[in-house]
């Protein structure tokens, strides 16, 4: 079974809304991290001082048939007309250990009732 791991960075008061939208076609665990992000224009705010935002980076392994279908989910969230409020993409997995076997029983039977 071939996996891919899709990162999600977005503003952390997306972030329930893009886990809820990820599961609901097919992600199953996410993994959660916070961090700061300064964008291509900073801005200023108070005494000139730079805003930071705070980010949530959103990190999922699923079975490589689900990666399009969820990216193409995200971006209904992450892009609103030429806003981007966030940032969402994927990286084949080579090698994998630790995964539950429960999930991959789940991805397998995905596959066998032809599901994209």
């Amino acid at each position: 079974m071939k996996f891919t791991a899709i990162i999600v960075i977005a503003p952390e008061e997306l972030e329930d809304k893009v886990i809820r939208h990820a599961q609901q076609v097919g992600a199953t665990g996410v993994t959660i991290l916070s961090g700061k992000g300064i964008g291509g224009e900073s801005r200023k705010t108070f005494f000139g001082l730079t805003f930071e935002g705070t980010q949530s980076v959103l990190l999922m392994v699923v079975g490589k048939h689900l990666t399009a279908p969820i990216l193409k989910e995200l971006h209904g969230i992450l892009v609103r007309g030429t806003d981007s409020r966030g940032l969402a993409f994927a990286v084949p997995i080579e090698h994998l250990t630790g995964i539950d076997p429960h999930q991959v029983q789940s991805f397998e039977e995905h596959l066998r009732r032809g599901e994209d």
